[in-house]
C-alpha cells in the first residue's frame, strides 16, 4: 500500500493484574466514565492514563489534562459534592516529519482540532520540533512528575 508518511504505535494493553480484576471492562482496561474518570461500577475508584479505557490516545499531554480533572473530581467526591470537572478527550500527538520539523496534532474526543498555539499547527515547524525535543521533556521531568500544573 503506497503512503507518504506512516505513524505506527506499538500494541498496548493493561497490565494483567488490572485486566483480570473486577475493575476491568471487557477490553482489559479500567472501566471509567469518559468525562469524569470515575469507575462506572465502583464509585470510589477513579482511573486515568495508560490503565483506563478512556477513548483517546495514551499520551503525556492527555494524562496532564486527565490529572487535573481526576484530582478535582476525587476532591468533590470525598466532600460529597457534584463532580463538575469534565475531560473532553484532549490529547496531543507530536508527529516528527523530519529532522528539525514537526506537526503538533492536538484534538479532542470528536477528533476536532484543539490547538494551543496562535498559528496553524498543521504546518511543519522547527519551533514545534524544539518544543518536543527540549521543552516537553523539561515540563515532564521538572513539572508534571512534581505535581505542578501547566
Amino acid at each position: 500500500m503506497p503512503y507518504e508518511m506512516i505513524h505506527v504505535t506499538p500494541p498496548m494493553s493493561a497490565p494483567a493484574f488490572i485486566a483480570s480484576s473486577p475493575l476491568a471492562a471487557k477490553t482489559g482496561w479500567v472501566e471509567v466514565n469518559k468525562e469524569t474518570t470515575q469507575h462506572t461500577r465502583f464509585d470510589n475508584v477513579f482511573a486515568l492514563g495508560d490503565c483506563s479505557n478512556l477513548p483517546t490516545s495514551k499520551t503525556g499531554a492527555a494524562i496532564r489534562k486527565q490529572g487535573l480533572v481526576t484530582a478535582a473530581n476525587v476532591r468533590a467526591y470525598l466532600a460529597g459534592k457534584e463532580m463538575s470537572k469534565k475531560y473532553d478527550g484532549y490529547t496531543s500527538c507530536p508527529l516528527v516529519t523530519g529532522y528539525g520539523s514537526l506537526i503538533l496534532a492536538e484534538f479532542d474526543y470528536d477528533k476536532q482540532p484543539v490547538e494551543s498555539f496562535p498559528f496553524d499547527q498543521s504546518k511543519e515547524r522547527y519551533s514545534m520540533y524544539a518544543l518536543k525535543a527540549y521543552g516537553l521533556p523539561r515540563m515532564y521531568w521538572h513539572g508534571m512528575l512534581k505535581g505542578r500544573e501547566f
